[in-house]
């Protein structure tokens, strides 16, 4: 997937970090098909926590900010992410065998693909449609 001005909700920060999911996300999905998952499915997931820890705060700060009507729809999503990325986690913390990598890597591509075209593109663009709707892009 590659990011495009059509992902933009207007906030440089919270658009710069949606930029970066991408360019991680890519980098995954490149990793499984050069058959590297191994290397790359832990950073993906460290980056993954960080990412999700310092993002959410970013979004619900700005949404709190604005009186954004829909904070509680926002909080909903990111707490069933973090149950998607700590499922995830626990299942690298399990013994590696032949190809568990791979199973890993697709699963982590799928949940944040998922992510990407559930809650970005929908979710996090009503967020900026508000934003506009209002004169506040910052």
């Amino acid at each position: 997937m590659e990011w495009s001005v059509k992902f933009s909700i207007g906030i440089d920060t919270i658009d710069n970090q949606h930029k970066e999911l991408f360019r991680r996300i890519n980098a995954l999905a490149t990793a499984i098909k050069e058959q590297r998952c191994k290397e790359e499915i832990d950073k993906t997931i460290e980056f993954l926590e960080d990412y999700a820890r310092v993002h959410f705060s970013e979004e619900e700060k700005h949404m709190l900010r604005t009186l954004y009507p829909g904070y509680v729809e926002q909080l909903r999503e990111h707490s069933q992410f973090l149950t998607s990325l700590a499922d995830l986690k626990l299942q690298a913390a399990l013994p590696r065998v032949p190809g568990s990598s791979y199973d890993l890597s697709a699963a982590t591509n799928q949940v944040v693909v998922d992510w990407i075209v559930n809650h970005i593109m929908k979710v996090d663009m009503k967020f900026g449609g508000f934003l506009r709707s209002r004169g506040q892009q910052t």
